[in-house]
């Protein structure tokens, strides 16, 4: 389902958003060691099976959580970062709200046309306006 969201619509929904990212989060990093532990290959008939068993369980989990967060019409374009879009328009035009584990509100959103940079939302009146890209992570803004 496509939906659009507003600045103050995503932001409404962070805390629920955090919470399947977290859910998300823990499934796969549980899986990854759960596979991990399979490759070692230590493991009797029992435990083996046990393994499989639970690396099933852990691939349904996180399959979930990601359904969840589609459900509520986000995407999630970097799961170790913590990075969440929420589909929204701007002058006719649709973009990605953009928002990022610590962060208390959506502050930023990024234009859908291949260029990633991302630019500033006006905080007066939580709409995005049009202007210079922020500036790429680890780079100090220009001084006046």
């Amino acid at each position: 389902m496509f939906k659009l969201f507003t600045v103050e619509t995503a932001n409404d929904l962070l805390d629920a958003v955090e919470a399947r990212l977290t859910a998300l989060e823990t499934a796969v990093h549980d899986l990854r060691e759960a596979h991990a532990r399979a490759r070692e290959g230590r493991q009797d008939p029992a435990e083996a099976l046990a393994l499989r068993a639970e690396i099933g369980f852990l691939a349904g989990a996180a399959r979930d959580a990601r359904r969840e967060l589609e459900r509520l019409g986000v995407q999630v374009p970097d799961l170790e970062a913590g990075v969440v879009e929420f589909p929204a328009r701007v002058g006719g035009e649709i973009v990605h709200l953009v928002w990022e584990r610590g962060e208390d509100t959506v502050t930023r959103y990024h234009r859908l046309t291949g260029d990633e940079a991302t630019y500033p939302l006006d905080p007066d009146d939580a709409t995005p306006r049009r202007g210079e890209p922020d500036p790429p992570q680890g780079t100090p803004e220009p001084r006046a």
